[in-house]
């Protein structure tokens, strides 16, 4: 069932976002929107990626093994997709990933879609799995060549075999309490 208004869409994707909180692939931050109205993400992701980058004037493949990436919920969300850019230069190369670092996933946004799945979805890419990738309207024709000649080659695909598992409800739990409990007072007395 849709939320009524924004903010309890909100709500309800920041209450989906706390089950994948503290993952030994994924952390993140809520950088604009009080929680859990929260409207941008600050995710730090420890999968192994592949980047494209120029050294001694030829471009080359390499592998990273860290990223961040903002997720934007502009006025229009849910309506219109979330605005998903990774900030590492050089960024994410991936046939669903723009070479400005912005992804475009291989399936059409609904509204109904969670941001947690979302986001899954788009970690997914990050693994480099050749079977979840768009072969058709690719976001990086040059990054969707190198996939479909390395396809079969199992040193480089997928590039993380992290299983990208969820929290269970008790940890859940936990970082819910945790996120909506004050900080510790570090010092009472007045300045001055």
């Amino acid at each position: 069932m849709m939320p009524q208004n924004r903010n309890e869409r909100l709500a309800k994707d920041y209450r989906g976002m706390m089950k994948i909180q503290d993952r030994p692939y994924l952390s993140w931050i809520a950088t604009k929107g009080e929680p859990p109205y929260a409207e941008e993400y600050l995710l730090h992701v420890k999968l192994r990626t592949y980047v494209l980058s120029v050294q001694s004037d030829r471009y080359t493949v390499g592998a990273v093994h860290r990223c961040t990436v903002r997720v934007t919920l502009w006025d229009s969300y849910p309506v219109m997709a979330p605005y998903v850019k990774m900030l590492d230069i050089p960024p994410v190369f991936h046939p669903d990933w723009y070479s400005k670092g912005v992804y475009s996933p291989s399936e059409p946004w609904r509204p109904e879609t969670s941001l947690k799945d979302y986001i899954m979805r788009m970690l997914a890419t990050l693994c480099g799995d050749p079977e979840g990738f768009e072969t058709n309207t690719p976001a990086n024709y040059k990054a969707l060549d190198w996939y479909m000649k390395n396809r079969n080659d199992a040193s480089l695909l997928p590039s993380d075999t992290t299983e990208l598992t969820e929290n269970s409800a008790e940890e859940t739990a936990a970082l819910e309490r945790a996120a909506s409990s004050p900080g510790e007072i570090v010092d009472d007395h007045p300045f001055g």
